[in-house]
């Protein structure tokens, strides 16, 4: 495979992620109103607050909820691609194929959905699993997490 070749399956991916983005926005933004709209109807005040315990395992299992809704809707968007196209609508247009790495020929439907879904549980899974690493470590040690060095960068000169 030359190098113009990868180029264009990592533009074709990055175009399809941006895509794929766009949908989910929706989605995701319809399950925020959902639960403001339960919590506002809820009678302590609302089903999230910042002074309860149960806050973060909620905000977490928000967060794993979004990340597998995400995952959803791109091996969704392939699966309606693939069906009309062939392929990627931006690996359509750009002309870059998707093929075999050991005969050269033409991927068929079950390993084609099988590489879009590792590559995109891999991508959302590394972006999303410091997150919640952070907030479960913070929950049950009550450790900061590592980016979070406003603390330790301070230096007492006496």
């Amino acid at each position: 495979m030359s190098v113009k070749e990868k180029f264009k399956r990592t533009g074709a991916f990055v175009i399809d992620f941006s895509i794929v983005k766009m949908f989910a926005q929706v989605l995701i933004g319809g399950v925020y109103y959902a639960i403001m709209g339960f919590s506002s109807k809820h009678q302590t005040g609302g089903l999230i607050s910042l002074n309860s315990d149960a806050a973060l395992p909620i905000l977490l299992a928000l967060s794993v909820l979004i990340l597998v809704l995400f995952i959803g809707i791109y091996v969704g968007y392939h699966w309606v691609c693939y069906r009309f196209l062939g392929n990627s609508l931006a690996r359509f247009f750009m002309r870059a194929n998707v093929v075999s790495r050991v005969d050269g020929n033409p991927l068929d439907k079950r390993t084609y959905f099988e590489r879009e879904f590792y590559k995109i549980s891999l991508c959302v899974g590394t972006m999303g699993l410091y997150a919640l690493y952070s907030g479960a470590q913070y929950y049950s040690t009550g450790n900061a997490p590592y980016h979070d060095n406003r603390c330790s960068a301070r230096v007492d000169i006496d």
